[in-house]
């Protein structure tokens, strides 16, 4: 009897260690997003320690995947063109219960795969959050000043970088990003409505050829 006894709860603590190694692997709360700002990337995909994920594939150019689940840990993000082959990979260490963004930057020649740590603020509803990710790498787009409205959310945020989140008082604004230094490369949005408790990325991308040109994109974070 006392033998049956130990056993069952042998069996019963077995049963726990299994269900809370099962809960944390699939429960780790990170997230990531594939950003797509690659010049002649048409459709481009993510993987993660080589599984793929399944609502990451076939982004667009200046498209985006939405955030993902993933587990934390090491991880190998390998951005994929389709049919053709690695387009770039990065190696990191993605904590719980953290966001991240996987940028694919320059053009499908000269690209760069970046991995940015989203430190989503606490929204409040009475503001918007708006940052600014720089993806050009022409060489007339080297530093990149946006704003929305009067209000700056990015100084001379260099090429592959991310400025930090700015309050924004809510409403409709036209956005505007390029480099100080070099007028005609310009971006705009015109009448974006930007809304309270609303956090979101501006993405510069493009280049100086007529064919391609600059774009500013606006993309939701929460």
């Amino acid at each position: 009897m006392k033998n049956g006894i130990a056993f069952l709860f042998a069996g019963i603590a077995l049963l726990c260690m299994s269900s809370c190694q099962k809960a944390s692997s699939t429960s780790s709360g990170t997230q990531v997003m594939l950003v797509n700002g690659c010049v002649g990337a048409t459709s481009t995909s993510l993987t993660v320690n080589g599984s793929g994920l399944s609502n990451v594939s076939s982004i667009a150019y200046l498209g985006n995947s939405g955030y993902q689940s993933v587990t934390a840990g090491t991880g190998t993000l390998n951005a994929t063109l389709t049919g053709v082959g690695s387009l770039g990979s990065v190696t990191a260490t993605l904590a719980a219960n953290a966001s991240y963004s996987v940028f694919e930057c320059g053009t499908i020649l000269a690209d760069s795969i970046v991995l940015i740590s989203d430190t989503l603020p606490s929204a409040s509803g009475s503001y918007a959050y708006v940052r600014l990710v720089n993806t050009s790498s022409d060489t007339s787009a080297s530093v990149i000043t946006g704003a929305v409205g009067n209000t700056v959310v990015g100084y001379n945020v260099a090429y592959a970088a991310a400025s930090s989140f700015i309050e924004i008082t809510p409403g409709t604004s036209s956005i505007t990003a390029f480099n100080i230094s070099e007028p005609g490369n310009v971006a705009t949005l015109s009448n974006v409505q930007l809304s309270g408790g609303k956090i979101y990325t501006l993405m510069y991308s493009g280049n100086s050829t007529q064919t391609v040109g600059f774009k500013l994109t606006l993309i939701n974070n929460n």
